[in-house]
């Protein structure tokens, strides 16, 4: 063990200070005190007698001092009792106490001037002062207000009040002693000076010296103690290294860094001669200027590599000062002060490759990166800024940047940071900059603070700065302009249209009117004649194809109507059965032309309904008529149902069921768009203008309700359509419907989350099923107000949107998500039967598919969004470690953490259902107690695990066999201090390519790791 260090004494003893000096008067203080006694023995005997009645009134007041002090805690107790009770009785003590403490009072008013003690106004003062805070409380509490009375007590002035007094009683009585001890030392004096003055003298001149030799000793065992605690309690390593390089005296903390390093007991002579010649060459010099020279010689830092592990690197930073001297003066040996700032070193080392990542990072990207200090002020600006501005840095300096602002937009660009900066929240803003070849171009402007960790004091953490990026926007601003004109014209043509084609059907439906009322009139007639029979037939087929060119102009007017939003609703209460009845009597002709038969069932009691009869009617004939149009020799159901839409709302499903020829899926993508069938085919073969199935659902939505389809290719099809019973009662439309899930347990949104915006529920299935199908989550919307709201609650991976939709249309919807700043960088896809690439791409659209959609193009674009997977990163040190977790999400990993093998088996093993599974594990070799090699054999022996792709961060401590078998068992092997870490990005894109590439269907194998060899002779443990 190393010998303990003493302070060290002078020649002639302990080293003088005050102390010293305050003992060396003792002996003098002892004459002197002997001196007095002698002088004062010839008038103790005259007042002895007047100086006993001093003494007696002195311990008297004493007393009573003592006894204000007991009289006072009464009140005190009496207080509390009655606060904490509020019953009179508690009082008692309180009052008793407030007489006692006025009698004491008095008696030592009354007992100060025979006991020869000056007057103590103060001590009545003080009291009075505690007695009122006191009664204020009682008064409080008797006056129903013991919470205020609490607060008196909880504030603590009763308690500083009896401080206070304490503090004077104690005060005065030692006054009163020391009167006292001063009388009593008098009158013994007095009666001792005859024959014991030099007795008591030497008596207490060998008590002084006796006090003075104890006082001493005890002051040095106390500064010994206290100089042992600090050398073994020190977390630095403290000691004295001699001229032979042997380090004596050390404390626990010089011994641990030694034998660690070193590998050598601290203790040992010669232990830093052990050392290579590069470490001594270093240290030497430095000593002997200590030893020497007598200067202190500070920083001095030392690289150390232990024996057995020569590819570790230690260092530490070492203080010498002077220390003991030898008899000619000379230094024996130099006190040093020891730490070990290993961890401090790599600490700044990881944050200089920090630094210098994201100088890399931000230098790269495209947008025009700036950084400013925690007040606003610019910092550093990326390369792309010079490019862009043509300036330099020292043009820039201060609040240069402003000179390449429009001068109209400056103001507000600057007001609106300010108050961004000043309110510590995201700042976004657009203006226009002048770039080097003079041109203004427009650019949105981000900004983001960059916060310290959370306190007690800051939640939120401390502002350090602020990050942002100015991205140029002028072409799109451009093309949204374009885009905007364009839509307005083609919104004015559409109603030039709509009230075209209304005209028109006005000026159609009168000449026809005629020739129906005229072919009636000449059928009447040609009844009358002989052989009219023929004529008859001849003026019916007249009058029945052009009713039927009469009701196919009506449709056209309806849906002109609607178009330009002048279709109205006429409610009124009829009987569900009476319309029934009615529509089915309609339509039987129509199924006795195709022979088909018409089932309708109904359940008792539909009850009224408050509707547009008359629309509803329509609906209900255009579906039986489509129904009977399609089907020939079958069974045609109509039934209704009652029921509650998801509002909870009465509603009644009307559905209409056919045997015939049915649809295809690709048929029901495009079944409601208007002037279109089924295909082209259809129109030859059954005719009519394809606007039924258009007006059906626009009348669905007028009346509230909504409209569904389900049909099968060769086995028929069913039109679903619900009304509600009441359409006073129609209020806001319900929550988008619930994400697909028909994936296996646990892989379902794997890929990520698609939202599907489509106003057809027949699109949105497809799409939707496709999408779950290649392992995306879906939800969907019916129109783009509800899409906007979903896309702000749940941020999807990817939009897939449609354009021609009722309230607001695609165009608007993608125009709205482009100018939100936490929307605009989610990808949208637009899906429609109409060609717009070009504006779909100018609004900011990242593709454009046709309807109906080839699913193969889907799934193209689908897999560029495709997030890798998630992955888990375990590393002991926590720096290191959210450096790795930033790496991979901002290459869209999903990113958990495991401090130890421990934590990480138990994450694998027992996985959370919620999360995606682990598919990637970056884990630092050897870890902590090699715990990193454990983790990688553990997942190697389990077959469930071995799909798990694993990358080593090696740094030093692996032996060359370890790391070999290593290679064999992990994916890749790569430097943990690599810096760039361009061959761990490297190796992490080509996972998330090989895994986008298994997951679109691509044959083969993932493509192998990429040939690194780790830099393992050069990486940090």
């Amino acid at each position: 063990m190393p010998e303990p260090i003493r302070a060290p004494d002078t020649p002639n003893g302990p080293a003088p200070g005050p102390a010293r000096h305050g003992r060396s008067r003792l002996p003098l203080l002892a004459a002197l005190l002997a001196l007095v006694a002698l002088v004062s023995g010839g008038v103790s005997l005259v007042l002895n007698d007047r100086d006993a009645d001093s003494v007696a009134a002195g311990n008297e007041t004493v007393v009573a001092l003592e006894g204000v002090i007991s009289a006072m805690k009464d009140v005190e107790t009496g207080q509390r009792g009655y606060l904490l009770v509020g019953r009179e009785e508690f009082l008692d003590p309180y009052n008793a106490g407030l007489q006692a403490v006025e009698e004491r009072l008095r008696a030592v008013e009354a007992l100060r001037v025979p006991a020869g003690l000056p007057p103590a106004p103060r001590l009545r003062e003080i009291a009075a002062q505690r007695v009122a805070l006191a009664e204020s409380a009682v008064v409080s509490r008797r006056n129903g207000d013991a919470p205020a009375a609490l607060a008196m007590v909880e504030a603590g002035q009763g308690r500083s009040a009896m401080d206070a007094l304490r503090t004077e009683v104690a005060s005065l009585q030692r006054q009163a002693r020391d009167r006292v001890d001063w009388l009593n030392g008098r009158s013994n004096t007095r009666a001792l000076w005859l024959g014991g003055i030099s007795l008591g003298a030497a008596l207490l001149a060998c008590a002084l010296l006796g006090l003075y030799a104890v006082s001493r000793r005890r002051a040095e065992r106390k500064a010994n103690a206290l100089l042992d605690a600090v050398m073994t309690n020190a977390p630095i390593g403290l000691g004295f290294i001699g001229r032979d390089l042997s380090i004596t005296n050390a404390n626990r903390a010089m011994t641990e860094i030694g034998e660690r390093m070193t590998g050598i007991e601290a203790g040992s002579p010669g232990a830093l001669a052990a050392l290579s010649a590069a470490m001594r060459a270093r240290i030497e010099p430095r000593l002997r200027a200590v030893l020497d020279g007598g200067r202190a010689q500070s920083d001095v830092q030392i690289e150390i590599s232990p024996a057995d592990r020569p590819e570790e690197k230690h260092h530490l930073l070492a203080t010498l000062f002077p220390g003991t001297q030898g008899a000619d003066g000379a230094g024996e040996a130099a006190g040093v002060i020891l730490m070990d700032i290993t961890r401090r070193r790599r600490a700044e080392d990881r944050l200089r490759r920090s630094e210098a990542r994201f100088r890399t990072l931000a230098n790269a990207l495209p947008q025009l990166a700036w950084q400013t200090d925690a007040k606003g002020e610019v910092e550093w600006y990326n390369h792309r800024w010079f490019e862009f501005t043509g300036l330099t840095a020292d043009e820039l300096k201060g609040s240069g940047w402003s000179q390449v602002h429009h001068p109209d937009h400056v103001e507000r660009t600057v007001g609106s940071f300010r108050r961004a900066v000043a309110a510590g929240e995201p700042w976004s803003e657009s203006f226009p900059m002048r770039g080097a070849d003079g041109e203004y171009r427009w650019f949105l402007g981000r900004g983001v603070p960059i916060r310290d960790e959370p306190d007690e004091e800051n939640p939120e953490g401390a502002i350090l700065g602020w990050f942002g990026t100015n991205t140029d926007i002028t072409d799109m601003r451009e093309a949204q302009e374009e885009a905007t004109l364009a839509r307005e014209a083609a919104e004015d043509a559409n109603r030039a249209k709509s009230q075209f084609i209304a005209n028109m059907s006005h000026e159609l439906r009168t000449p026809l009117s005629a020739v129906i009322g005229y072919s009636e009139m000449l059928e009447e007639e040609a009844a009358d004649i002989e052989g009219g029979e023929v004529l008859t037939k001849d003026l019916q087929k007249i009058g029945a194809n052009a009713r039927h060119l009469l009701s196919l102009i009506n449709d056209v007017l309806d849906l002109s109507k609607i178009e330009a939003g002048r279709m109205e609703t006429h409610a009124e209460d009829f009987e569900v059965e009476t319309l029934v009845s009615e529509t089915v009597s309609t339509v039987q002709a129509l199924m006795a032309r195709k022979s088909n038969t018409l089932e309708v069932r109904l359940p008792p009691d539909l009850g009224t309904m408050h509707s547009d009869q008359v629309k509803l009617r329509q609906c209900l004939i255009n579906l039986l008529s489509n129904a009977s149009k399609f089907t020939e020799g079958g069974t045609v159901t109509l039934s209704a149902e009652p029921g509650r839409d998801a509002m909870g709302r009465r509603e009644i499903a009307f559905r209409v069921s056919d045997t015939g020829i049915g649809m295809t899926q690709e048929q029901l993508s495009r079944l409601f768009t208007r002037f279109t069938q089924a295909d082209s085919s259809t129109t030859r073969r059954f005719g009519g203008t394809g606007l039924g199935l258009a007006i059906t659902k626009a009348f669905c939505t007028l009346l509230g309700g909504n409209i569904a389809v389900e049909s099968e290719q060769g086995r028929g099809t069913t039109f679903t359509i619900r009304v509600p019973v009441d359409m006073r009662e129609t209020g806001p439309e319900p929550e988008a419907e619930q994400p697909i899930s028909t994936l296996p347990e646990g892989e379902a949104g794997m890929a990520g989350l698609v939202l599907v915006v489509d106003d057809d529920p027949a699109s949105r299935e497809l799409l939707s099923r496709f999408v779950v199908r290649d392992g995306f989550a879906v939800r969907c919307a019916s129109d783009g107000e509800e899409g906007l709201r979903l896309a702000k609650q749940l941020r999807p991976t990817a939009i897939l949107l449609d354009v021609m939709m009722p309230r607001m249309d695609g165009w608007s919807v993608l125009t709205a998500l482009k100018a939100d700043p936490e929307l605009a960088e989610v990808p949208v896809v637009m899906v429609s039967i109409v060609q717009e690439r070009a504006l779909a791409v100018s609004l900011g659209a990242a593709d454009y598919l046709i309807k109906p959609v080839q699913w193969h193009r889907l799934r193209t674009v689908l897999d560029r969004y495709r997030a890798p997977g998630a992955a888990l990163v375990v590393e002991a040190d926590s720096e290191p470690r959210a450096e790795l977790r930033g790496l991979l999400e901002s290459e869209g990993w999903t990113v958990e953490e495991a401090a130890n093998a421990e934590a990480a088996m138990a994450r694998i093993a027992r996985p959370d259902p919620a999360a995606a599974p682990i598919g990637l594990v970056l884990v630092a070799v050897p870890g902590p107690e090699g715990d990193g090699l454990s983790l990688v054999h553990q997942l190697r022996r389990n077959e469930a695990w071995k799909s798990i792709q694993v990358i080593a961060l090696a740094g030093g401590g692996v032996a060359p066999a370890e790391l070999e078998a290593l290679r064999g068992q992990v994916r890749q092997v790569l430097p943990a201090d690599d810096e760039p870490p361009e061959a761990l990005l490297t190796e992490l894109r080509r996972i998330t390519e090989a895994r986008k590439g298994m997951a679109s269907g691509q044959q083969g194998n993932p493509p192998p790791p990429a040939s690194l060899e780790p830099k393992t002779e050069s990486a940090s443990p």
